[in-house]
């Protein structure tokens, strides 16, 4: 049989947070949940035991209840050190009879701070822990390696061996039971505190086999681990919104009105014809409007510009988009960047893309880096492609002042 014990019985020193570290959430789920996820829906796996701390315990018992993690068949309390702590699992396991393991059985240890190992890297190790005894799952180290003493560099580490271990880290149940009495009895003087299995095996003179840890499995040490953690999970920060608008406008049919010159992202070209509008018809403004408050959670342009154009004759859409803007610097928000997508024949708007980041990046206040202006005619497929008007789409994401500040940092 295949036995799981996961790790989490630590106090998240390096977090410097008065929270748990496996009891954060990251996309709605507690850090915890996905690593005992990966190993209790993993096939090979017959039975999981849990070992947890004092202070976790009442909502890690929660965890396993809401989420149904059946293989989950035995919590324990840990101890001060990750071998106390793997002592303490690997004792509760033997003492339940109908799990107790036996001689060629395999012990799966994992950290419940490692919430990504992969399902190939999982089975990879268990087959071939089967052969070799033990197998572990590690890194290949990429940085150039110093070793520094009294703050100086003394020597340079050949990387070509090295590799920064994970788990899960297979071994067999008689050989893991021999390391850790064989720690037990050495003095604590004459050894360092083994940080993982392959250490005790180490002492015992067995060199467990190794195997590519898949490039998202990694120990949540530290905040920016966490921050990575919601990037792969797909997470959007705090404080993040993000808009879509649309506008779209006929050229004008009466000359006089043509000959007044078409407005884009707030510049007259005056050899193109108006755009048909109340306004000046900035398909761009008007687009970049409806996905700033759309961001917000407020009104289409349509709700403020039809009173603005008929009872005020205001007809500049810049002072439309101050009204958005406005808003924006009320709910103490920043644009992120802004994305946009041109559907027209006339004009080629390759040609104007420079000039419109730079009226852009002045109406936004931001950085022209974070515009992106693409186009096309649709191969004269609708309207706007035939060259009977011009259509825009906006995206802009919105970040808090808060989170700015914080990214500066």
């Amino acid at each position: 049989m295949n036995h799981a014990i996961i790790l989490a019985a630590g106090q998240s020193q390096r977090m410097l947070s008065s929270k748990d570290k496996l009891l954060i959430k990251v996309a709605n789920h507690p850090i915890i949940y996905y690593a005992l996820a990966a190993i209790n829906d993993h096939d090979l796996v017959d039975d999981i035991t849990l070992v947890v701390n004092k202070t976790n315990r009442d909502e890690i018992v929660k965890i396993v209840k809401t989420y149904k993690f059946n293989k989950i068949k035995l919590i324990a309390l840990g101890g001060a050190t990750r071998r106390e702590s793997l002592s303490k699992g690997l004792n509760a396991l033997m003492q339940k009879r109908k799990l107790r393991p036996k001689k060629g059985d395999l012990i799966i240890v994992h950290n419940g701070a490692n919430p990504l190992p992969s399902f190939h890297e999982i089975t990879d190790a268990i087959t071939i822990a089967a052969i070799e005894g033990s197998c572990i799952v590690a890194h290949e180290v990429k940085d150039t390696i110093k070793k520094v003493k009294n703050k100086k560099v003394e020597e340079t580490i050949d990387r070509e061996d090295l590799r920064a271990a994970q788990t899960p880290q297979v071994v067999e149940f008689s050989l893991l039971e021999r390391a850790l009495k064989n720690a037990e009895k050495t003095p604590k003087a004459s050894r360092p505190e083994p940080t993982d299995e392959a250490m005790l095996l180490e002492a015992i003179g067995h060199k467990p086999a190794v195997i590519p840890a898949h490039e998202h499995n990694f120990k949540i040490t530290d905040r920016e681990d966490i921050e990575r953690l919601k990037v792969l999970l797909g997470e959007a920060p705090e404080g993040f919104r993000v808009g879509i608008g649309q506008d779209s406008h006929e050229f004008a049919t009466d000359e006089k009105e043509r000959s007044k010159g078409l407005v884009l992202g707030g510049i007259l070209f005056k050899n193109f014809p108006k755009l048909e509008a109340n306004s000046d018809g900035d398909v761009i403004l008007h687009a970049i409007f409806n996905a700033l408050s759309q961001s917000l959670g407020e009104h289409s342009l349509g709700f403020y510009a039809d009173s603005l154009c008929v009872k005020e004759k205001v007809t500049d859409s810049k002072k439309f988009l101050d009204i958005v803007l406005k808003k924006i610097a009320k709910e103490k928000f920043i644009i992120g960047n802004v994305g946009l997508m041109i559907e027209c024949k006339i004009p080629k708007i390759d040609p104007l893309v420079s000039q419109l980041k730079k009226s852009l990046s002045k109406i936004l206040a931001i950085q022209t880096q974070k515009i992106g202006i693409t186009a096309t005619s649709g191969e004269n497929l609708t309207s706007f492609g035939a060259g009977k008007g011009i259509q825009c789409f906006a995206i802009i994401s919105l970040i808090s002042g808060k989170e700015k500040k914080n990214a500066k940092k």
